[in-house]
């Protein structure tokens, strides 16, 4: 299963975890089933129309995603990454 790898700011969902597995045949399909798992997990990573949040980063096996990779496929052996930039002043 493709396994998502979570940094602390956004593991509150999770219990703390900071690696979870999923399923799914693309990497929308694999934060949808985090989202199933972990209610509120997707919300803080997509907007209500689907996009990434601003300050959201996505990468697949270190090469960085842009929105139109969301719909890319995923295999079992496959690591998304997610970043979470902290702003603040």
């Amino acid at each position: 299963m493709p396994k998502l790898v979570i940094p602390p700011p956004l593991r509150g969902p999770t219990q703390g975890a900071a690696t979870i597995e999923v399923g799914g045949a693309t990497v929308r399909a694999c934060l949808a089933a985090a989202e199933a798992q972990f209610p509120g997990f997707g919300a803080q990573l997509l907007t209500p129309r689907g996009e990434t949040h601003r300050f959201v980063r996505l990468f697949l096996n270190g090469a960085s995603l842009f929105a139109a990779d969301l719909d890319r496929p995923v295999e079992a052996k496959d690591e998304i990454t997610i970043l979470a930039a902290i702003a603040g002043g």
